[in-house]
């Protein structure tokens, strides 16, 4: 899963998760720079953790 594949499912959750009526251009561009955001986070937060694991034995794989 890519930073694209992320960032839509995250705009799809914003937008279905918006309760009233219909969005503006403005709020829609604004949910999708936030679900970038999001996005960037979770990968960088994802490869700080890979490479915090322990090297151990590939036998246990």
């Amino acid at each position: 899963m890519d930073i694209h594949d992320i960032a839509l499912t995250l705009f799809t959750e914003l937008v279905g998760a918006h309760s009233g009526g219909p969005m503006d251009d403005a709020v829609r561009l604004e949910l999708g720079r936030e679900a970038y955001r999001c996005a960037e986070a979770f990968i960088k937060a994802k490869d700080l953790y890979i490479r915090e694991l322990p090297v151990g034995d590939n036998g246990n794989f």
